[in-house]
């Protein structure tokens, strides 16, 4: 793919970020403090959380089958992009409090994030396939980090701007913005990026109904073990993902003050996890990039403890570039090596069932922390009330990427590394 032709349609990735990111790390507090209050604030929120990951996990099932099945004048992939449309109105509207019921909000709210979520599913299958589609072996580890540095642009905004308009607007504007920025990015995405190889994209694959299709891509044992440490990643590091602005709330620390301090270490794994791709081959280096997780994370279960000032700022600091290591080397490694596994004229398929594999984690994430956050209240051994709760959903993070490296060992395939 060209560089001109990546960067264009990458661009989309920074709405689909920025919108995902908002909802996923500032929304439940927003739906905390703003809707539900009362003993089960965080249960609730998380709750609203879980049913629309649910629900867009779900979607991927079948999101990859269409697209890969769809024969139109725009291809197989880029009409999808058009659903980002009716998904960004639905998502403007969540910031919205009407005069109802709790009961009656949370419904409401419910419906609204379901709806977001499953059209955002099957935009975004489409419009990684494309990816997909579009590049060749030597370039995947290129264009996936390329891809999620354009998502990281959107995390980044969406860490720094959202603090900062929450002191200044309602957030039913901070929403009305976002889905603006979601909407217009993935159709500029639609408009100015390359197009797909329609004759190429007409030839008719062997007739398979989703069935088949969905009992193909588990028989695959490669890909099989795959979804099996991709699942119990994802479960790790959204547990303590999710739980990292209440994380930064109890530790008094300001989260703009820490970002320019964790971007350029960001940036930097980055680079250095495509050259580790380079040298040991994707496969091998995404192993070690776990087992050095599996590590150092227990040494956050306490680093966030003992301090106060700029001592705990640093230890704040370390935590969150232990989790960064993990959390990037999975940015990097996951999608290069999906497109080695993935068939050809089946990609949208497989990736499909990958993302479904790699989402329904975050409702299981979001239902075990709301819960934890709620009970784990009390004062044990070293650790004071309301830090136990931290302390646990760490252990249970390394826990589930021990889980993890265990599956991506039993892979065995030949790494399509770039070759130097």
């Amino acid at each position: 793919m060209k560089k001109t032709d990546l960067i264009k349609l990458s661009i989309g990735q920074i709405g689909n970020a920025l919108a995902f990111m908002v909802f996923f790390l500032f929304m439940p507090t927003y739906f905390k403090n703003d809707v539900f209050i009362g003993p089960l604030e965080n249960t609730l929120s998380f709750l609203i959380i879980t049913i629309s990951f649910t629900a867009g996990a779900i979607t991927y099932l079948f999101a990859g089958y269409l697209s890969d099945k769809t024969r139109t004048r725009w291809g197989k992939r880029r009409p999808f992009f058009l659903l980002v449309a009716p998904s960004g109105i639905a998502y403007i509207f969540l910031g919205f409090i009407f005069p109802i019921s709790q009961i009656s909000m949370f419904i409401f709210l419910s419906l609204l994030a379901t709806i977001y979520a499953v059209l955002y599913r099957l935009e975004y299958c489409a419009y990684w396939s494309l990816y997909m589609d579009l590049t060749a072996p030597e370039e995947r580890v290129t264009t996936s980090i390329t891809f999620n540095l354009f998502g990281t642009l959107g995390t980044v905004a969406a860490l720094i701007l959202t603090p900062i308009l929450e002191e200044l607007l309602p957030f039913s504007i901070i929403t009305l913005l976002v889905g603006c920025i979601f909407i217009g990015s993935v159709l500029f995405a639609f408009f100015f990026g390359p197009k797909e190889n329609l004759p190429e994209f007409r030839e008719e694959l062997k007739a398979q109904n989703l069935i088949e299709t969905l009992k193909e891509t588990i028989s695959d044992r490669n890909f099989f073990y795959y979804l099996l440490a991709s699942f119990f990643f994802v479960l790790g590091y959204s547990t303590s993902v999710l739980v990292l602005i209440p994380f930064l709330d109890a530790q008094s620390i300001d989260l703009l003050l820490m970002l320019p301090f964790i971007i350029p270490i960001a940036v930097l794994y980055f680079y250095f996890f495509n050259k580790l791709a380079k040298s040991r081959g994707k496969l091998h280096a995404f192993r070690f990039s776990l087992l050095i997780g599996i590590f150092t994370i227990p040494i956050t279960i306490f680093l966030g403890l003992i301090g106060t000032g700029v001592l705990l700022f640093i230890q704040i600091f370390l935590i969150i570039a232990i989790f960064l290591f993990v959390v990037i080397a999975i940015l990097t490694f996951q999608y290069a090596l999906l497109m080695d596994l993935s068939p050809p004229g089946r990609e949208a398929t497989y990736s499909g069932v990958y993302l479904f594999v790699i989402v329904i984690p975050i409702p299981i994430g979001s239902a075990l922390v709301g819960p934890i956050l709620d009970f784990l209240t009390f004062e044990f051994l070293i650790w004071p009330p309301g830090t136990l709760s931290f302390a646990c959903i760490f252990l249970i993070t390394v826990f589930f990427i021990i889980i993890s490296y265990f599956f991506l060992r039993k892979i065995q395939m030949k790494d399509q590394s770039p070759k130097k």
